[in-house]
């Protein structure tokens, strides 16, 4: 329970962790339903100066703004405004998307797909996007989306996106005929009283009592983005308190926002624009967001009624999450999740077709291997003794519960998903390099190039051709494979685009510059 001890130890806590770091500030609070329990702000709003950081001082959330424009969405559909379940294309007549799945699956993808990442989007847009901000407009960045092309199937699962926040964000700017800040203002924040808080660019730039965000490697970091809806919210921490007590004030209109995307067996994920998680066991939900030198969460406990945001204005640190899971931890009296006794082994079958490498986004990869009868994931360094629960599922010493989706007729599947959040991970067969000095190059192919995030070089992309197999090395780390889908168009096996014919040409929207 919080008491004076408690905040005792979380001020000294947090002070330590803001020189030990070296971030410059941050502010945290603790509500309950009713009343702000205790807020308070540390350090200041700019390294080497600024003002003294308060419970006041506005700092950018990133993806908590997520919340925020799902929540203004949920409040349009009240109003008979928008419909959850209607496609996109009811809404924005003119989008055309490209899917190597489905001809049109702007006709299949409704506000539900966008708000809960189910619709297939990668997660960077051609126009305005964390590696080139640009100056272009929240509508242009949007409508650049329409020439975006599917990593899945319409509604196939999950796979976390900035686009599809701002499509909804757009529909509803479109459907309203308002700006989208100004819409957010009149159904959200206006109602609940939160006057530190604004989506609207000159508005933050104008602030005076704003924390400048600091990022390792920038002198600089944007404060107007075009991600408008995904990521371009200020607001105080005694604001997002405010923000986290009508969210557990609940209500017809909220209980859409907090259910998961249905699959049998989660207890962790997403619902409409929020995260579904635990923190030390106890179940919470919100948002945590980071970027352009911001990194903030902002959850809440809705069985024990109490909130917990932490903001800081610095990338460089190891504790988002961490500090609010621990004050959790401290401050909500719960007892432990009662043992489930884990499910019977099953005999696994063939597991020949299993076997391969599972590719999520850059280094996130995984290696089923088959060894006699028996499997092992291997994460890294690390080797997983699995033990199959079900024909298709098999869980590690850890707990995690994993399985196979969508065989063909081989037996080889596509994807591994995680059950308990619904993370997926795609069969990237990449064959094991030559022993041979690298390639010459050949057009574009055996080429390195640079990706850059808003000018500073954030690392090193190859193109490569290997036996006439067409792989990418990614700059974050990793190797996928490639197929042609037309003429200077490639599907990565982790369903990312390389668009040859722009120029510079582009990966996952990323520009690929030559060197």
């Amino acid at each position: 329970m919080l008491n004076k001890r408690v905040i005792a130890g979380l001020q000294r806590r947090v002070a330590g962790l803001l020189e030990e770091h070296r971030v410059p500030g941050i502010a945290v609070g603790i509500c309950d339903g009713n009343s702000m329990l205790w807020s308070a702000g540390f350090g200041s709003t700019r390294a080497g100066g600024g003002e003294p950081v308060t419970p006041e001082t506005m700092f950018g959330v990133q993806s908590c703004s997520k919340m925020y424009t799902a929540t203004a969405v949920l409040l349009a559909v009240q109003e008979g405004l928008l419909d959850l379940d209607v496609p996109i294309v009811e809404y924005l007549p003119e989008i055309r998307l490209n899917s190597s799945f489905e001809a049109r699956p702007e006709r299949l993808i409704t506000l539900r797909h966008l708000l809960n990442h189910t619709a297939g989007f990668t997660h960077e847009a051609p126009v305005g996007s964390n590696y080139l901000v640009g100056r272009e407009s929240f509508e242009a960045h949007c409508r650049s989306i329409y020439d975006t092309w599917l990593r899945c199937p319409v509604g196939h699962h999950f796979q976390y996106s900035n686009l599809g926040i701002d499509l909804a964000g757009y529909i509803l700017q479109r459907r309203s005929g308002l700006p989208f800040d100004r819409f957010v203002r009149r159904a959200l924040l206006e109602p609940v009283g939160l006057t530190r808080t604004t989506f609207n660019a000159a508005e933050i730039q104008r602030e005076k009592d704003r924390a400048i965000g600091h990022a390792t490697g920038y002198t600089r970091t944007p404060v107007r983005v075009p991600m408008v809806a995904a990521g371009g919210l200020y607001t105080s921490v005694n604001d997002a308190c405010r923000f986290v007590q009508f969210q557990l004030a609940g209500g017809a209109v909220l209980d859409e926002l907090h259910e998961l995307h249905e699959l049998p067996g989660r207890e962790r994920g997403y619902g409409l624009g929020l995260a579904i998680t635990r923190a030390h066991g106890i179940p919470v939900r919100g948002h945590g967001g980071g970027g352009f030198g911001f990194l903030s969460d902002i959850y809440w406990a809705p069985d024990a009624g109490i909130g917990v945001v932490v903001l800081t204005n610095s990338t460089a640190h190891p504790f988002q999450w961490e500090l609010a899971a621990e004050i959790f931890r401290d401050v909500v009296p719960h007892r432990p999740p009662p043992a489930v006794a884990s499910p019977p082994e099953v005999s696994a079958g063939s597991l020949a077709g299993l076997a391969g490498n599972y590719s999520g986004s850059g280094a996130d990869q995984v290696m089923f291997v088959v060894e006699g009868d028996c499997g092992v994931l291997v994460q890294g360094d690390t080797r997983h003794p699995v033990r199959f629960v079900g024909p298709l599922e098999f869980t590690i010493e850890q707990g995690e519960r994993f399985r196979f989706r969508d065989l063909d007729d081989a037996g080889r599947p596509a994807y591994l998903e995680r059950v308990d959040d619904g993370h997926v991970r795609y069969r990237n067969d990449v064959p094991e390099a030559a022993p041979t000095k690298p390639a010459a190059a050949d057009g574009p192919w055996n080429r390195d190039y640079a990706v850059r995030a808003s000018g500073v070089r954030d690392g090193t992309a190859r193109l490569r051709k290997e036996n006439g197999v067409h792989l990418f090395d990614d700059w974050r780390g990793g190797t996928v494979r490639l197929r042609r889908h037309r003429p200077g168009l490639y599907i990565s096996a982790t369903g990312e685009a390389l668009d040859l014919t722009r120029t510079p040409p582009t990966y996952a929207n990323v520009r690929l510059h030559q060197l």
